[in-house]
């Protein structure tokens, strides 16, 4: 076919006239099918422009979040990491991981509050001790107080001052006598001498020793200490209503014990120290089988630390 005849056949069917129900039916078919596509390309661009800011938002929130949680207490951002971090105490699903977290909390505060400390800044140091406070208040709250701390040492008296001695005054000397007149040829006189007297020495006075008083060195005030920690069995898990003493020896009735774990396995004891003392504390825990009657116990030891000293984990087994 060539071009002419091809041209023909156009304009033939141009010529061509439609019936009215097959012009509208095609017409209606493709309004239809460009309304549809319409339709499609605005509904996923509507989509894809809503997205785009909701996952901006999303990305800003974690890129602020981790910089939060990564703020030190002279930051102005603790404040924040500090609601965030309680926040996700929350999230915990099981209570043995809520309380692993808590404690995880006390002791990095309790760490960031020494380098604030250390590092001169005690405004700082006073905001994370606060922090710390807050989390062992999630832990259990208030606790009974014991008394742990070391006595001062006792001063020391200086010596007492020697006094000096006194020097003994040397005897006046005695004077020389007169000499005897020389006799003369018309009259022999006899020579006579006049009477010496001694003086009598003036005694030395001596003063009294003097001792001197010593000043007592006042005693430094005490600071607050809270020790806490946790409780497992045999299986690992919490321990409740465990006896906590800091004596070897086991209570001998049920009311002789003033400390016990809570239904998270924790305790919580607060304690006073002497400052620039280093003290070591030992903590016992006992816990007697109402079914079998045997004693399970276990023991931890710590170095105490102000404000907040965080003991070892403490494992019941049988005791022999």
């Amino acid at each position: 076919m060539n071009d002419d005849r091809l041209l023909f056949a156009l304009k033939r069917i141009g010529d061509e006239e439609l019936s009215a129900a097959s012009d509208r039916k095609i017409r209606a078919r493709l309004e239809t099918a460009w309304t549809v596509r319409a339709l499609t390309a605005s509904t996923g661009g509507f989509s894809l422009r809503r997205l785009v800011p909701v996952i901006a938002a999303l990305v800003l929130f974690a890129g602020s979040a981790g910089t939060a949680l990564g703020a030190t207490a002279d930051s102005p951002l603790w404040d924040t990491r500090v609601a965030l971090e309680s926040a996700g105490a929350f999230l915990r699903l099981s209570n043995d991981d809520r309380v692993a977290y808590l404690l995880d909390l006390v002791r990095s505060r309790t760490d960031e509050a020494a380098r604030q400390q250390a590092a001169g800044h005690p405004d700082a140091a006073a905001k994370a001790r606060a922090a710390a406070s807050s989390a062992l208040i999630q832990l259990g709250g208030d606790a009974p107080k014991i008394e742990t701390s070391v006595p001062p040492p006792a001063p020391t008296a200086s010596a007492s001052p020697t006094p000096a001695p006194t020097a003994s005054p040397s005897a006046a000397p005695s004077p020389t006598p007169s000499a005897t007149p020389s006799p003369t040829p018309l009259r022999t006189v006899a020579p006579t001498s006049s009477p010496v007297s001694t003086p009598t020495p003036t005694p030395a006075r001596t003063e009294p020793p003097v001792s001197a008083t010593p000043t007592p060195t006042p005693a430094p005030s005490k600071q607050p200490v809270t020790i806490t920690g946790t409780v497992h069995d045999a299986s690992g898990a919490n321990a409740v209503n465990v006896c906590i003493s800091t004596s070897p020896t086991p209570p001998t009735s049920s009311t002789a014990c003033s400390i016990r774990t809570t239904t998270n396995g924790t305790y919580t004891i607060n304690a006073s120290v002497t400052p620039g003392t280093s003290y070591t504390i030992t903590l016992y825990a006992y816990f007697t089988d109402p079914a079998s009657g045997t004693l399970y116990s276990g023991s931890a030891t710590a170095t105490m630390t102000a404000p907040t000293t965080v003991m070892p984990l403490i494992t019941l087994t049988p005791r022999r």
